[in-house]
């Protein structure tokens, strides 16, 4: 069954909160966009319809308070869900309140909470940091040096990986691993995301979504994300 793409619309200064290895936002079931501007995020969720949006009360543009007035009016724009981040004064309280995001964080804002409260409205699959040597076949040629390949975390929809050889975005790949407690996982996924490490040249990480996985494998993957 095919993975229901979830769209995250964030505020262009809010990014450094939220990138990073290990952010939800680097999930394959999760599509972002950045807006620069209030006018820019809407007309971003008018054309993509966007399942989250996450902004800041000081946002240029129109006013933030007059955004979510037009969210809230627009029967195919209220579905959204919001998250708020503004300075605590009395003045940003008062707006908040009439902003009535679904959440409202405060600066410095506890990036943990925010991650929680942002994994909740998308209502993705919790995932879990795991570390092993992977084995790929890319587009059914197997590589023979599988230890270039590192899983970094994974979900039951895909996982995140780590390695210097390049590949590209929407390949097919065959997968290889073993879970802590030794049972062998294999299947099939596309190659969903990629990012280049920071500060180190030559280096990626890849997002992989699943396509075709064993159903014992899965609930192997399912139970270890559980314990």
């Amino acid at each position: 069954m095919k993975t229901k793409i979830k769209k995250t619309v964030v505020a262009h200064d809010l990014l450094g909160l939220l990138t990073g290895t290990g952010s939800f936002l680097d999930r394959a079931e999760v599509k972002l966009f950045t807006a620069f501007t209030n006018d820019e995020l809407l007309n971003i969720h008018k054309k993509e319809h966007a399942d989250l949006i996450i902004t800041s009360l000081e946002m240029p543009g129109i006013k933030t308070e007059k955004l979510f007035t037009s969210l809230r009016q627009d029967e195919k724009l209220r579905t959204v869900s919001t998250i708020l981040v503004s300075t605590d004064t009395l003045n940003h309280r008062e707006r908040c309140k009439q902003c009535k995001a679904n959440a409202v964080f405060s600066r410095p804002v506890d990036t943990a909470l925010l991650y929680l409260k942002a994994q909740q409205f998308l209502n993705v699959t919790p995932r879990k940091v795991y570390r092993a040597t992977l084995a790929l076949a890319i587009q059914g040629t197997f590589k023979d040096r599988p230890k270039p390949f590192w899983t970094e975390n994974i979900s039951s929809q895909g996982m995140l990986i780590r390695s210097e050889e390049e590949l590209e975005q929407g390949e097919g790949i065959f997968f290889s691993f073993f879970l802590p407690d030794g049972t062998h996982v294999s299947g099939y996924g596309e190659i969903s995301r990629i990012d280049m490490v920071k500060n180190a040249a030559g280096l990626f990480f890849y997002g992989i979504r699943f396509t075709n996985i064993q159903q014992a494998d899965q609930a192997a993957i399912d139970a270890f994300l559980g314990k």
